[in-house]
């Protein structure tokens, strides 16, 4: 029991030296993100994956979190699971705010890959649903945040009886996987620049506004992770991602403005293609334009 308590110790002080640090949001920042899109409430959800963040969720499944979930607020750096070392074996869902998923062993990991999850997305719970093996990951809120979480067993349960409920399951959490997937592959195969821009569709998709300028197409979108929260998501050196950053903004592609930025349509096409591109070309699902996407995924 000593030594339990020792190591969650030295494992908690340990995690706090590696969490991503962001700027303070502003109040007017947490409600704009809380302007989440949701989806159809039947199984025709069509919009591609995207690195990083999983779909929104499926509304049976978000219905059933909200009404028998228990909700935590969460400050900036706290654990999603109350301890970093704790067993993954709830559902846990953002209701605001925005939380971050490192992949593997922070232990013998440097600088952490990070995958994150905003208002109407899964946090965590999804990876070891049905095999309730340990998680290879950690799980925070980014900034101050409030999840709903409900017993893994709870869900497990009503899939054992209802069929639909257990496919609906299954298509949700693989689409988790296909995001993360795709993620993968973005820090594998791409440079850090268009790995940015990555970041920047996925943002896009999931809160931007097209806003044309003098005959150009921007896009608006609240301000994107800042500090170490986006050199994790991005997976690269501080001064690595301060280049990137830099040429956007001096190419004119990149404008940020406190709480919002704008980010130039064009310049996140040829890495939408990409994205889309890699994909089997056997599929012509996911081949429509991102001006077209974001036209379907208008917030509500």
């Amino acid at each position: 029991m000593i030594f339990r308590f020792l190591t969650a110790g030295i494992f908690e002080v340990f995690f706090n030296n590696k969490r991503p640090n962001m700027r303070p949001p502003s109040s007017s920042w947490l409600k704009e993100i809380g302007v989440f899109r949701n989806r159809l409430t039947d199984d025709t959800y069509s919009i591609p994956s995207y690195p990083w963040l999983a779909p929104p969720l499926h509304s049976r499944i978000r219905s059933l979190i909200e009404r028998w979930g228990v909700e935590t607020e969460l400050g900036a750096n706290e654990p999603v699971l109350g301890h970093v070392s704790d067993k993954v074996d709830k559902l846990v869902m953002v209701k605001s705010g925005i939380t971050g998923r490192c992949f593997g062993s922070i232990y013998g990991v440097k600088q952490p890959g990070m995958a994150f999850s905003i208002p109407g997305r899964l946090a965590c719970g999804n990876l070891n649903f049905f095999s309730h093996r340990p998680c290879v990951g950690s799980y925070y809120a980014l900034v101050p945040s409030v999840v709903i979480s409900v017993p893994q067993s709870l869900l497990y349960s009503l899939c054992e009886k209802d069929p639909e409920m257990l496919m609906i399951v299954a298509r949700e959490f693989e689409l988790v996987n296909l995001s993360d997937r795709l993620g993968f592959g973005v820090h594998t195969m791409l440079g850090v620049e268009d790995r940015l821009l990555a970041y920047f569709i996925t943002w896009t998709v999931a809160f931007g506004r097209e806003e044309v300028i003098d005959g150009t197409s921007w896009i608006r979108v609240p301000a994107p992770l800042r500090g170490e929260a986006l050199q994790f998501v991005v997976n690269c050196s501080a001064a690595a991602l301060e280049r990137a950053l830099g040429n956007l903004k001096s190419s004119g592609n990149y404008i940020p403005q406190n709480d919002s930025a704008l980010i130039k349509l064009e310049c996140m096409l040829p890495v939408h293609r990409w994205l889309r591109n890699i994909e089997e070309r056997s599929s012509d699902l996911y081949r429509n334009p991102l001006k077209k996407i974001l036209a379907e995924t208008h917030p509500e």
